[in-house]
This record gives C-alpha cells, structure tokens and sequence, in this order.
C-alpha cells in the first residue's frame, strides 16, 4: 500500500543519505550539506512509527556525527536525555534495538564535553548484564571512554581515573563473548604518550595481565604499552564501519 511504500523511501533515503555523507566531513562542501541534513533533525523522521525508518534514523545521525558542531551534538544528548534516562534499566519503552543504534549514535560524537561523556557513559554502564550485553554495547562504550578520538580534541577525552573505573567495571565480569569487552578495555587504556590521557602504569599492568587469560587478545597488548599509529582497518573498526576512499582522519 501507499503507507508501506513510502516507510521503505523513507528508510532507504535515510540509509543511503548517511552512506554518502559519512563521517560527515572531509569534502569541501560537507558543511553545507551538514547545515541542510540539521535542518531535518529538527523535524524528525516523517514515519515516526514505523521501526526501520527509526532505526535508519539513529544510523543515518552514528554515520554523520563528525560533521556536526559541538553545539549540534550537545543539543542531540539534550533531546534524548528523556528516552535514555527514564524508567530504571533502561526500561524506556524504546525496542531494544533502536536503543542500541541510539547509543552508538550517542558514542560517536565526540565533540561532547568531557563531563558529559562521563555522565552518558555511566549510564550505558547500568545497562550491562551477562546475559543481555550485545557487543555494540562495548563498542559504545569504549568509543565515550576511547584514549585516541578521531575527530574530536583532545580536551574531550574522560579522565584517566573514571576510563579506569569503567574498565575495572568490564574486568570484573565474566562474559559470554570476551572478544568485544578486549577491544573495548584496549580502547579506552591504549597509550596516547600524553601523561593527561594515559592510565596509570599500574592500571596498564593489571589489563595486561587480565588480557594474558584470552589466547586472541595478544595482538592487542602491543597498544597498552607504546605509541601505536591507528592504521586504516582499525579506523574503520573504531568508526563502526569503512570510512569513503580518500578520507584520512589523522595524518
């Protein structure tokens, strides 16, 4: 029918508007269109109720977040502070996945103040549980908690001593998938050679040791104890997915 229809224009527009413009700059011409794509944040996704349109919403907004202003970004967590914040557990009434696209939207802007980050990221951290933790979950985290941003100044970064808490948190644990819980504790204490980002040495000798215990993760203690260049394929991963070619993010 005509409804069904224009959901699916809708949801396809969205997708294929974030894939073009991802990460949101890099192209002379990428404010501009920033300033046209903020223009419909302010209205919302039209097919407000249909769940892929939603989804593709929060996506669209994960994929662009490095094209908008530390303004834009903080005024993104002010509107969904009410959706993240209520209710206990998280029980908000949003479906379980279009939560989980928020929060990755949420985790890569990286503009955000320092305390904010902390505040959002303490939250996150109330909905890990065993037995329902998906691994865009660590991904979320370790990406407010992350030593090295991508686009963001350094001055965004949380402190060592709350990275160290929200790790410890993660070590404490034993969970099902190790894998992604590894890759996020190594984002968040990787060494920046920056003495204010840094965890403490003894914080770097305690994950070394808990990452002993798992056979894939040594490939990942190399970044724990030097200055290691992100290199393309890590980028993508850190970024959620392949960056356009061309598009270089440190040089």
């Amino acid at each position: 029918n005509v409804r069904s229809v224009k959901n699916i224009l809708e949801s396809r527009w969205l997708n294929l508007t974030g894939f073009c413009m991802r990460p949101g700059f890099g192209d002379g011409f990428d404010p501009h269109r920033m300033k046209q794509i903020w223009k419909i944040y302010k209205g919302g996704p039209v097919h407000e109720n249909h769940a892929q349109v939603r989804s593709e919403w929060w996506i669209m907004w994960r994929r662009v977040a490095g094209g908008l202003k530390p303004g834009q970004q903080r005024q993104f967590i002010q509107d969904l502070t009410p959706v993240i914040f209520s209710g206990k557990g998280g029980k908000s009434g949003v479906p379980h996945q279009e939560r989980l696209e928020i929060w990755m939207a949420v985790a890569n802007m990286e503009q955000l103040l320092a305390k904010d980050k902390v505040k959002w990221g303490r939250r996150l951290l109330t909905e890990f549980s065993p037995k329902r933790v998906k691994p865009q979950h660590f991904w979320s985290l370790s990406r407010i908690g992350a030593r090295e941003l991508l686009y963001g100044p350094v001055d965004r970064v949380i402190p060592p001593d709350e990275a160290a808490a929200w790790i410890d948190r993660l070590m404490a644990e034993e969970w099902r998938n190790p894998r992604p819980v590894c890759e996020a504790v190594v984002r968040m204490a990787r060494k920046t050679g920056d003495r204010i980002r840094d965890l403490d040495e003894a914080v770097i000798n305690r994950i070394i040791d808990w990452l002993s215990g798992f056979d894939f993760a040594e490939p990942l203690t190399p970044m724990l104890k030097d200055v290691v260049p992100m290199e393309q394929q890590e980028e993508n991963t850190v970024f959620g997915e392949s960056l356009p070619s061309g598009i270089v993010l440190r040089s």
